[in-house]
Protein backbone atom coordinates (compact mmCIF):
# COMPACT_ATOMS: atom_id res chain seq x y z
CA UNK A 1 0.00 0.00 0.00
CA UNK A 2 2.90 2.27 0.72
CA UNK A 3 3.98 2.14 -2.93
CA UNK A 4 0.85 3.89 -4.14
CA UNK A 5 0.07 5.92 -0.99
CA UNK A 6 2.52 8.69 -1.84
CA UNK A 7 1.27 9.19 -5.43
CA UNK A 8 -2.32 9.30 -4.13
CA UNK A 9 -1.41 11.89 -1.51
CA UNK A 10 0.44 13.96 -4.10
CA UNK A 11 -2.48 13.67 -6.49
CA UNK A 12 -4.91 14.79 -3.79
CA UNK A 13 -2.60 17.67 -2.88
CA UNK A 14 -2.43 18.67 -6.54
CA UNK A 15 -6.23 18.58 -6.82
CA UNK A 16 -6.62 20.64 -3.63
CA UNK A 17 -4.04 23.12 -4.87
CA UNK A 18 -5.92 23.39 -8.15
CA UNK A 19 -9.21 23.95 -6.34
CA UNK A 20 -7.60 26.60 -4.10
CA UNK A 21 -5.98 28.26 -7.09
CA UNK A 22 -9.27 28.31 -8.98
CA UNK A 23 -11.05 29.79 -5.97
CA UNK A 24 -8.39 32.49 -5.68
CA UNK A 25 -8.69 33.19 -9.40
CA UNK A 26 -12.47 33.48 -9.06
CA UNK A 27 -12.21 35.77 -6.04
CA UNK A 28 -9.63 37.97 -7.75
CA UNK A 29 -11.77 38.15 -10.85
CA UNK A 30 -14.84 39.07 -8.81
CA UNK A 31 -12.84 41.71 -6.95
CA UNK A 32 -11.52 43.09 -10.25
CA UNK A 33 -15.04 43.34 -11.65
CA UNK A 34 -16.18 45.00 -8.41
CA UNK A 35 -13.39 47.63 -8.58
CA UNK A 36 -14.04 48.17 -12.28
CA UNK A 37 -17.68 48.91 -11.47
CA UNK A 38 -16.66 51.35 -8.71
CA UNK A 39 -14.32 53.21 -11.06
CA UNK A 40 -16.97 53.31 -13.78
CA UNK A 41 -19.57 54.68 -11.39
CA UNK A 42 -17.17 57.38 -10.15
CA UNK A 43 -16.36 58.37 -13.72
CA UNK A 44 -20.00 58.45 -14.89
CA UNK A 45 -20.96 60.45 -11.79
CA UNK A 46 -18.11 62.85 -12.59
CA UNK A 47 -19.39 63.31 -16.15
CA UNK A 48 -22.93 63.90 -14.89
CA UNK A 49 -21.82 66.42 -12.25
CA UNK A 50 -19.69 68.49 -14.63
CA UNK A 51 -22.52 68.45 -17.18
CA UNK A 52 -24.92 69.64 -14.51
CA UNK A 53 -22.65 72.52 -13.46
CA UNK A 54 -22.33 73.63 -17.09
CA UNK A 55 -26.12 73.77 -17.50
CA UNK A 56 -26.67 75.58 -14.20
CA UNK A 57 -23.91 78.10 -14.94
CA UNK A 58 -25.53 78.83 -18.30
CA UNK A 59 -28.88 79.43 -16.57
CA UNK A 60 -27.17 81.74 -14.10
CA UNK A 61 -25.91 83.87 -17.01
CA UNK A 62 -29.47 84.78 -18.05
CA UNK A 63 -31.30 84.78 -14.71
CA UNK A 64 -32.19 88.07 -13.04
CA UNK A 65 -34.11 86.61 -10.08
CA UNK A 66 -32.36 86.62 -6.70
CA UNK A 67 -34.17 83.50 -5.49
CA UNK A 68 -33.16 81.66 -8.67
CA UNK A 69 -29.54 82.81 -8.17
CA UNK A 70 -29.52 81.25 -4.70
CA UNK A 71 -30.94 77.94 -5.96
CA UNK A 72 -28.54 77.74 -8.90
CA UNK A 73 -25.45 78.71 -6.89
CA UNK A 74 -26.32 76.13 -4.23
CA UNK A 75 -26.63 73.40 -6.89
CA UNK A 76 -23.41 74.49 -8.65
CA UNK A 77 -21.43 74.32 -5.42
CA UNK A 78 -22.87 70.91 -4.49
CA UNK A 79 -22.26 69.41 -7.96
CA UNK A 80 -18.69 70.77 -8.09
CA UNK A 81 -17.96 69.21 -4.67
CA UNK A 82 -19.43 65.92 -5.86
CA UNK A 83 -17.33 66.06 -9.03
CA UNK A 84 -14.16 66.61 -6.96
CA UNK A 85 -14.94 63.57 -4.83
CA UNK A 86 -15.49 61.32 -7.85
CA UNK A 87 -12.43 62.66 -9.68
CA UNK A 88 -10.21 61.90 -6.68
CA UNK A 89 -11.44 58.29 -6.63
CA UNK A 90 -10.27 57.51 -10.17
CA UNK A 91 -6.95 55.60 -10.54
CA UNK A 92 -5.21 58.51 -12.25
CA UNK A 93 -2.08 60.33 -11.11
CA UNK A 94 -2.50 63.64 -9.29
CA UNK A 95 -0.27 65.42 -11.80
CA UNK A 96 -2.72 64.52 -14.58
CA UNK A 97 -5.78 65.91 -12.80
CA UNK A 98 -4.46 68.70 -10.56
CA UNK A 99 -5.77 71.55 -12.74
CA UNK A 100 -9.18 69.94 -13.08
CA UNK A 101 -9.28 69.47 -9.28
CA UNK A 102 -8.25 73.07 -8.67
CA UNK A 103 -10.88 74.34 -11.11
CA UNK A 104 -13.67 72.34 -9.44
CA UNK A 105 -12.50 73.46 -6.00
CA UNK A 106 -12.55 77.12 -7.00
CA UNK A 107 -15.90 76.81 -8.75
CA UNK A 108 -17.42 75.35 -5.59
CA UNK A 109 -15.90 77.97 -3.29
CA UNK A 110 -16.80 80.87 -5.60
CA UNK A 111 -20.40 79.68 -5.85
CA UNK A 112 -20.59 79.47 -2.04
CA UNK A 113 -19.21 82.99 -1.71
CA UNK A 114 -21.69 84.45 -4.20
CA UNK A 115 -24.52 82.51 -2.56
CA UNK A 116 -23.66 84.10 0.79
CA UNK A 117 -23.56 87.52 -0.84
CA UNK A 118 -26.86 87.16 -2.72
CA UNK A 119 -28.54 85.69 0.37
CA UNK A 120 -27.45 88.86 2.20
CA UNK A 121 -29.44 90.96 -0.27
CA UNK A 122 -26.49 92.07 -2.42
CA UNK A 123 -26.24 91.70 -6.19
CA UNK A 124 -23.71 89.93 -8.39
CA UNK A 125 -21.41 92.62 -9.81
CA UNK A 126 -20.26 92.95 -13.42
CA UNK A 127 -16.78 91.74 -12.45
CA UNK A 128 -18.22 88.72 -10.65
CA UNK A 129 -20.41 87.93 -13.65
CA UNK A 130 -17.30 88.06 -15.85
CA UNK A 131 -15.66 85.56 -13.47
CA UNK A 132 -18.71 83.30 -13.74
CA UNK A 133 -18.58 83.56 -17.52
CA UNK A 134 -14.96 82.40 -17.48
CA UNK A 135 -15.83 79.54 -15.13
CA UNK A 136 -18.68 78.61 -17.48
CA UNK A 137 -16.39 78.55 -20.53
CA UNK A 138 -14.08 76.17 -18.69
CA UNK A 139 -17.03 74.00 -17.66
CA UNK A 140 -18.01 73.73 -21.33
CA UNK A 141 -14.49 72.65 -22.33
CA UNK A 142 -14.13 70.21 -19.45
CA UNK A 143 -17.57 68.72 -20.10
CA UNK A 144 -16.85 68.26 -23.82
CA UNK A 145 -13.56 66.47 -23.01
CA UNK A 146 -15.26 64.19 -20.48
CA UNK A 147 -18.16 63.35 -22.81
CA UNK A 148 -15.68 62.45 -25.55
CA UNK A 149 -13.72 60.30 -23.11
CA UNK A 150 -16.95 58.70 -21.88
CA UNK A 151 -17.67 57.50 -25.42
CA UNK A 152 -14.19 56.00 -25.67
CA UNK A 153 -14.62 54.18 -22.33
CA UNK A 154 -18.03 52.81 -23.35
CA UNK A 155 -16.62 51.60 -26.67
CA UNK A 156 -14.17 49.40 -24.77
CA UNK A 157 -11.04 51.34 -25.75
CA UNK A 158 -10.19 52.00 -22.11
CA UNK A 159 -10.49 49.68 -19.11
CA UNK A 160 -10.31 50.93 -15.54
CA UNK A 161 -8.73 47.75 -14.15
CA UNK A 162 -5.83 47.98 -16.59
CA UNK A 163 -5.31 51.65 -15.71
CA UNK A 164 -5.33 50.85 -11.99
CA UNK A 165 -2.80 48.04 -12.47
CA UNK A 166 -0.45 50.30 -14.43
CA UNK A 167 -0.83 52.97 -11.80
CA UNK A 168 0.38 50.74 -8.99
CA UNK A 169 4.04 51.05 -9.86
CA UNK A 170 4.21 54.29 -11.83
CA UNK A 171 1.44 56.37 -10.33
CA UNK A 172 3.06 59.71 -11.13
CA UNK A 173 4.79 58.83 -14.37
CA UNK A 174 3.48 59.39 -17.86
CA UNK A 175 1.07 56.70 -18.92
CA UNK A 176 -0.10 55.60 -22.34
CA UNK A 177 -3.62 54.68 -21.29
CA UNK A 178 -6.39 56.64 -22.98
CA UNK A 179 -7.93 58.11 -19.82
CA UNK A 180 -4.69 59.51 -18.39
CA UNK A 181 -3.71 60.87 -21.82
CA UNK A 182 -7.03 62.73 -22.02
CA UNK A 183 -6.62 64.31 -18.59
CA UNK A 184 -3.01 65.27 -19.39
CA UNK A 185 -4.30 67.01 -22.54
CA UNK A 186 -6.93 68.85 -20.45
CA UNK A 187 -4.20 70.10 -18.12
CA UNK A 188 -1.83 71.01 -20.97
CA UNK A 189 -4.49 73.06 -22.74
CA UNK A 190 -4.85 74.92 -19.48
CA UNK A 191 -7.90 75.73 -17.43
CA UNK A 192 -8.08 79.47 -16.95
CA UNK A 193 -9.99 80.78 -13.97
CA UNK A 194 -10.15 83.88 -11.79
CA UNK A 195 -7.20 84.10 -9.40
CA UNK A 196 -9.48 84.13 -6.36
CA UNK A 197 -9.82 81.48 -3.69
CA UNK A 198 -12.95 81.35 -1.55
CA UNK A 199 -13.08 78.87 1.31
CA UNK A 200 -15.92 79.18 3.76
CA UNK A 201 -18.06 82.13 4.78
CA UNK A 202 -15.19 84.51 5.55
CA UNK A 203 -12.38 83.80 3.09
CA UNK A 204 -13.47 86.20 0.33
CA UNK A 205 -11.36 88.94 1.93
CA UNK A 206 -8.10 87.09 1.30
CA UNK A 207 -7.72 87.63 -2.44
CA UNK A 208 -5.51 90.72 -2.14
CA UNK A 209 -3.27 89.52 0.70
CA UNK A 210 0.46 89.73 0.09
CA UNK A 211 2.89 86.87 -0.24
CA UNK A 212 3.94 85.23 3.03
CA UNK A 213 7.18 86.45 4.58
CA UNK A 214 10.34 84.50 5.32
CA UNK A 215 13.71 83.39 3.99
CA UNK A 216 13.72 81.78 0.54
CA UNK A 217 14.51 78.06 0.85
CA UNK A 218 16.07 75.65 -1.63
CA UNK A 219 14.28 72.76 -3.29
CA UNK A 220 16.32 70.34 -1.20
CA UNK A 221 15.25 72.04 2.01
CA UNK A 222 11.63 71.98 0.83
CA UNK A 223 11.91 68.24 0.26
CA UNK A 224 13.20 67.77 3.81
CA UNK A 225 10.26 69.77 5.18
CA UNK A 226 7.81 67.72 3.12
CA UNK A 227 9.34 64.45 4.30
CA UNK A 228 9.24 65.54 7.95
CA UNK A 229 5.65 66.80 7.70
CA UNK A 230 4.37 63.48 6.33
CA UNK A 231 6.69 61.41 8.52
CA UNK A 232 10.13 60.20 7.39
CA UNK A 233 9.37 56.68 8.61
CA UNK A 234 6.27 56.56 6.37
CA UNK A 235 7.83 57.87 3.15
CA UNK A 236 8.88 55.33 0.54
CA UNK A 237 9.80 57.77 -2.22
CA UNK A 238 9.56 61.52 -2.76
CA UNK A 239 9.95 63.19 -6.16
CA UNK A 240 10.03 66.82 -7.24
CA UNK A 241 6.94 67.50 -9.31
CA UNK A 242 6.30 71.17 -10.03
CA UNK A 243 6.94 74.81 -9.23
CA UNK A 244 3.83 76.73 -8.22
CA UNK A 245 3.30 80.44 -8.85
CA UNK A 246 -0.24 81.07 -7.61
CA UNK A 247 -0.85 83.15 -4.48
CA UNK A 248 2.82 82.56 -3.68
CA UNK A 249 5.66 80.48 -5.09
CA UNK A 250 5.91 76.85 -4.02
CA UNK A 251 7.87 73.65 -4.48
CA UNK A 252 5.63 70.66 -5.27
CA UNK A 253 6.45 67.00 -4.53
CA UNK A 254 4.82 63.63 -5.24
CA UNK A 255 5.12 61.21 -2.32
CA UNK A 256 4.55 57.45 -2.21
CA UNK A 257 4.20 55.75 1.16
CA UNK A 258 5.59 52.45 2.45
CA UNK A 259 2.39 50.81 3.66
CA UNK A 260 -0.29 52.74 1.81
CA UNK A 261 -1.25 52.40 -1.86
CA UNK A 262 -2.55 55.94 -2.32
CA UNK A 263 0.09 58.68 -2.78
CA UNK A 264 0.24 62.31 -1.63
CA UNK A 265 1.00 65.58 -3.37
CA UNK A 266 2.49 68.31 -1.14
CA UNK A 267 3.39 71.97 -1.73
CA UNK A 268 5.97 73.90 0.31
CA UNK A 269 6.23 77.71 0.14
CA UNK A 270 9.57 78.98 -1.14
CA UNK A 271 9.42 81.81 1.36
CA UNK A 272 9.41 80.59 4.92
CA UNK A 273 9.30 76.88 4.01
CA UNK A 274 5.69 76.40 5.12
CA UNK A 275 3.43 73.52 4.09
CA UNK A 276 0.76 75.14 1.91
CA UNK A 277 -1.29 72.06 1.18
CA UNK A 278 -1.28 68.28 1.21
CA UNK A 279 -3.53 66.32 -1.14
CA UNK A 280 -4.00 62.58 -0.72
CA UNK A 281 -5.67 60.23 -3.15
CA UNK A 282 -8.15 57.75 -1.76
CA UNK A 283 -11.00 55.39 -2.58
CA UNK A 284 -14.31 55.97 -0.88
CA UNK A 285 -14.92 53.29 1.74
CA UNK A 286 -17.18 52.47 4.66
CA UNK A 287 -17.22 55.09 7.46
CA UNK A 288 -16.19 53.55 10.78
CA UNK A 289 -15.62 56.81 12.67
CA UNK A 290 -18.20 59.41 13.61
CA UNK A 291 -17.89 63.01 12.43
CA UNK A 292 -16.90 64.00 15.98
CA UNK A 293 -14.13 61.36 16.00
CA UNK A 294 -12.97 62.73 12.64
CA UNK A 295 -12.79 66.22 14.18
CA UNK A 296 -10.70 64.86 17.04
CA UNK A 297 -8.29 63.22 14.58
CA UNK A 298 -7.99 66.45 12.59
CA UNK A 299 -7.48 68.57 15.71
CA UNK A 300 -4.78 66.19 17.02
CA UNK A 301 -3.04 66.35 13.63
CA UNK A 302 -2.96 70.17 13.68
CA UNK A 303 -1.65 70.23 17.22
CA UNK A 304 1.06 67.70 16.33
CA UNK A 305 2.14 69.89 13.39
CA UNK A 306 2.51 72.96 15.59
CA UNK A 307 -0.81 74.67 14.89
CA UNK A 308 -1.98 75.31 18.44
CA UNK A 309 -5.26 76.93 19.53
CA UNK A 310 -7.16 75.89 16.39
CA UNK A 311 -10.89 75.29 16.89
CA UNK A 312 -13.31 73.59 14.44
CA UNK A 313 -15.83 75.96 12.85
CA UNK A 314 -17.58 74.33 9.88
CA UNK A 315 -17.66 70.73 8.69
CA UNK A 316 -18.77 68.86 5.58
CA UNK A 317 -19.02 65.09 4.99
CA UNK A 318 -18.66 63.38 1.61
CA UNK A 319 -19.03 59.60 1.72
CA UNK A 320 -16.31 58.31 4.03
CA UNK A 321 -14.47 61.63 4.13
CA UNK A 322 -14.98 64.67 6.37
CA UNK A 323 -13.63 68.16 5.66
CA UNK A 324 -13.28 70.41 8.71
CA UNK A 325 -12.47 74.13 8.77
CA UNK A 326 -10.42 75.28 11.77
CA UNK A 327 -9.89 78.89 12.88
CA UNK A 328 -7.30 80.30 15.26
CA UNK A 329 -8.43 81.21 18.79
CA UNK A 330 -6.67 83.30 21.44
CA UNK A 331 -7.89 84.71 24.76
CA UNK A 332 -11.43 83.63 24.00
CA UNK A 333 -11.45 85.41 20.61
CA UNK A 334 -11.83 83.44 17.39
CA UNK A 335 -9.99 84.73 14.31
CA UNK A 336 -11.82 83.60 11.19
CA UNK A 337 -9.20 84.92 8.71
CA UNK A 338 -6.67 82.41 10.15
CA UNK A 339 -8.30 79.40 8.51
CA UNK A 340 -6.97 75.86 7.95
CA UNK A 341 -8.87 73.09 6.20
CA UNK A 342 -8.26 69.41 7.06
CA UNK A 343 -9.65 66.39 5.22
CA UNK A 344 -9.83 63.18 7.25
CA UNK A 345 -10.89 59.63 6.39
CA UNK A 346 -13.79 58.39 8.48
CA UNK A 347 -12.79 54.87 7.47
CA UNK A 348 -9.43 54.74 9.28
CA UNK A 349 -8.75 58.26 10.61
CA UNK A 350 -5.99 58.92 8.07
CA UNK A 351 -5.37 62.56 7.14
CA UNK A 352 -6.16 62.92 3.43
CA UNK A 353 -5.81 66.65 2.97
CA UNK A 354 -4.46 69.85 4.55
CA UNK A 355 -4.73 73.42 3.24
CA UNK A 356 -3.21 76.39 5.07
CA UNK A 357 -3.19 79.15 2.41
CA UNK A 358 -5.54 81.41 4.34
CA UNK A 359 -3.73 80.88 7.63
CA UNK A 360 -0.33 81.59 6.08
CA UNK A 361 -1.57 84.81 4.50
CA UNK A 362 -3.58 86.09 7.46
CA UNK A 363 -1.99 84.87 10.72
CA UNK A 364 -0.11 87.61 12.59
CA UNK A 365 0.29 89.34 15.94
CA UNK A 366 -2.77 91.54 16.45
CA UNK A 367 -3.05 94.49 18.80
CA UNK A 368 -6.79 94.67 19.40
CA UNK A 369 -8.33 97.58 21.27
CA UNK A 370 -10.68 96.92 24.14
CA UNK A 371 -14.29 96.64 22.88
CA UNK A 372 -16.20 99.92 23.31
CA UNK A 373 -19.37 97.91 23.85
CA UNK A 374 -19.83 95.42 26.65
CA UNK A 375 -21.28 92.00 25.96
CA UNK A 376 -24.60 93.04 27.50
CA UNK A 377 -24.73 96.24 25.43
CA UNK A 378 -24.07 94.29 22.24
CA UNK A 379 -26.64 91.64 23.20
CA UNK A 380 -29.36 94.31 23.35
CA UNK A 381 -28.65 95.17 19.70
CA UNK A 382 -29.54 91.64 18.55
CA UNK A 383 -33.16 91.08 17.52
CA UNK A 384 -35.30 89.97 20.44
CA UNK A 385 -36.84 87.35 18.12
CA UNK A 386 -33.58 85.38 18.25
CA UNK A 387 -33.30 82.80 21.04
CA UNK A 388 -29.63 83.23 21.95
CA UNK A 389 -27.55 80.08 22.48
CA UNK A 390 -24.01 81.44 22.79
CA UNK A 391 -21.90 84.60 22.54
CA UNK A 392 -18.20 85.31 22.08
CA UNK A 393 -15.77 87.77 20.54
CA UNK A 394 -14.60 87.19 16.97
CA UNK A 395 -12.49 88.83 14.28
CA UNK A 396 -13.98 88.56 10.79
CA UNK A 397 -12.53 89.76 7.45
CA UNK A 398 -14.31 92.39 5.35
CA UNK A 399 -14.79 92.58 1.59
CA UNK A 400 -12.09 95.25 1.43
CA UNK A 401 -9.40 93.00 2.88
CA UNK A 402 -9.51 94.46 6.37
CA UNK A 403 -10.67 92.89 9.63
CA UNK A 404 -13.58 93.68 11.93
CA UNK A 405 -13.74 93.06 15.68
CA UNK A 406 -17.21 91.78 16.59
CA UNK A 407 -19.39 89.98 19.07
CA UNK A 408 -20.63 86.71 17.60
CA UNK A 409 -24.11 85.67 18.73
CA UNK A 410 -25.56 82.26 17.83
CA UNK A 411 -29.28 81.76 18.16
CA UNK A 412 -32.46 80.12 16.88
CA UNK A 413 -35.57 81.55 15.27
CA UNK A 414 -38.48 79.44 13.96
CA UNK A 415 -36.32 76.30 14.07
CA UNK A 416 -33.47 77.85 12.06
CA UNK A 417 -29.95 78.56 13.36
CA UNK A 418 -28.40 82.00 12.80
CA UNK A 419 -25.15 83.81 13.64
CA UNK A 420 -25.29 87.58 14.12
CA UNK A 421 -22.15 89.75 14.21
CA UNK A 422 -22.28 93.05 16.10
CA UNK A 423 -19.30 95.39 15.68
CA UNK A 424 -17.68 95.62 19.12
CA UNK A 425 -16.54 99.19 18.48
CA UNK A 426 -19.52 100.79 16.70
CA UNK A 427 -22.50 98.58 17.55
CA UNK A 428 -23.36 98.15 13.87
CA UNK A 429 -24.75 94.84 12.65
CA UNK A 430 -21.73 93.64 10.67
CA UNK A 431 -23.15 90.41 9.21
CA UNK A 432 -25.82 87.73 9.60
CA UNK A 433 -25.33 84.11 8.58
CA UNK A 434 -27.92 81.35 8.46
CA UNK A 435 -26.53 77.90 9.29
CA UNK A 436 -28.06 75.27 7.04
CA UNK A 437 -28.02 71.65 8.19
CA UNK A 438 -27.50 69.59 5.01
CA UNK A 439 -27.04 65.85 4.54
CA UNK A 440 -23.29 66.51 4.23
CA UNK A 441 -22.92 68.85 7.21
CA UNK A 442 -23.46 72.50 8.10
CA UNK A 443 -23.26 75.36 5.59
CA UNK A 444 -23.10 79.08 6.42
CA UNK A 445 -25.26 81.09 4.02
Amino acid sequence: MTRWALPVVLALALVMTGIWGYNQYTLNRQYGIHMDNIYQKSFYDLVASVGSTEIKLSKLMVSSDRGQHIRLLTDISRQADYAQTNLSQLPISHTAIQKAQKYLNQLSDYAKYLNNKVSDGKIITTEEMDNLRELYRNAVRLNADLVRLDKEVQSGKAGWREIAKKGKSTFYEASNDLVTKQFVEIDQRGIEYPTLIYDGPFSEALKDRADIKGTVISRKKAEEIAREFIGSNLVKEIRFSSEGSGEFSTWGFDVTLKNYDHPYYIQISRKGGKVVNLIGQYKDGTPRLSVEQGKEKAAAFLNEKGYANMVPTYQQKYGSVSVINFAYSENGIIFYPDLIKVKVSLEDGRILGFEARNYLMAHKERDLEEPKLSLEEARKLVSSKLELLSARLAVIPTDGGNERFCYEFKGKYMGNLYIVYIDAMTGQEADILQIIDTENGFLAM
